[in-house]
């Protein structure tokens, strides 16, 4: 049995009558006939009563109009779900991001609309830190990654990495700290200052970055807490317990009683990556590569 022969034997049973039913179809009316007599002849079962003035449903070709017609809406939807599979716009895409990501206008400008362009992929996004995000995107565990980094990241020969942005870093502290009166820092002025930070398997090397610039400067740092969260991170400057250094996007998480400083080294700025695999991405993960390059092509035709 083949879906055509449940398309002609529908359109008979609309119709009641071949003639009509073959006009509809394109096709002539002997070979409709004929189609319907196969039909029958395969199932073991009369679905029409025919006479020279009517055709009409059979008890069992009434039941089976019903069961036709659902073969055909699922047929259809498998048709529909394939092509738009091959188009991308069914799916599933999963990112990964690290703290500071949502605040950076380049990644939620591009999470937004890819929801509202692709709004049938089902998108995953989870928090992890920038090693972890690595090794995922290199497993094929993720799709895309938001990593920060000094300059471009070591990465596996199969994984790519566009630069989105590049920022200052800044100096949260306690609005009543004794350097909280000044309008700028520098790396120097926080040497010996009780620092909280993220472990490494949250930074990857940002941690170990701030203080090896800070050793350059002659200072050594001093660390009072480790954290896995922004949060906590920012908590716990609230509540005294040390200053950190965060990239400009999260001064966006104000929190009562903190203020930030920025630091004026040259050499604090830190860049936001993008990282996927190179080869074989999924649709959605072009789709959103896309979106993404869109964005900063518009973002540099308004600086030029």
């Amino acid at each position: 049995m083949e879906l055509r022969h449940l398309r002609y034997f529908i359109q008979v049973a609309s119709d009641l009558h071949f003639a009509r039913a073959a006009t509809r179809l394109g096709i002539s009316q002997p070979p409709l006939s004929q189609q319907i007599r196969q039909l029958e002849e395969e199932i073991g079962v009369r679905l029409f009563e025919r006479t020279s003035r009517r055709v009409a449903l059979t008890p069992a070709g009434t039941l089976f109009l019903d069961a036709a017609r659902e073969t055909i809406r699922q047929a259809d939807r498998a048709v529909e779900i394939a092509r738009r599979a091959a188009r991308g716009d069914i799916g599933a895409l999963s990112i990964g991001f690290n703290p500071s990501a949502p605040f950076i206008p380049p990644v939620a400008l591009a999470i937004n609309a890819y929801r509202r362009t692709y709004p049938d992929v089902q998108l995953s996004l989870t928090e992890m830190g920038a090693p972890d995000q690595i090794t995922a995107v290199e497993s094929r565990a993720l799709d895309i990654g938001f990593v920060r980094h000094f300059g471009p990241p070591a990465l596996p020969e199969g994984v790519a990495a566009t630069r989105l942005l590049s920022e200052g870093l800044f100096v949260a502290m306690r609005a009543d700290h004794p350097l909280a009166t000044r309008s700028a820092l520098r790396l120097a002025d926080i040497a010996g200052e009780p620092m909280v930070v993220y472990g490494r398997d949250r930074s990857g090397c940002f941690s170990d970055r701030i203080f090896a610039m800070i050793r350059e400067g002659g200072g050594e740092p001093v660390v009072a807490q480790r954290v896995g969260e922004a949060s906590t991170l920012l908590g716990l400057v609230a509540a005294g317990v040390g200053v950190t250094i965060v990239a400009a996007s999260l001064c966006a998480l104000q929190s009562t009683g903190l203020t930030y400083l920025p630091l004026l080294d040259p050499q604090a700025r830190t860049d936001m990556w993008l990282i996927h695999h190179r080869q074989s991405a999924t649709l959605p993960c072009r789709h959103f590569i896309a979106i993404v390059e869109e964005g900063l092509a518009a973002d540099h035709a308004v600086a030029a």
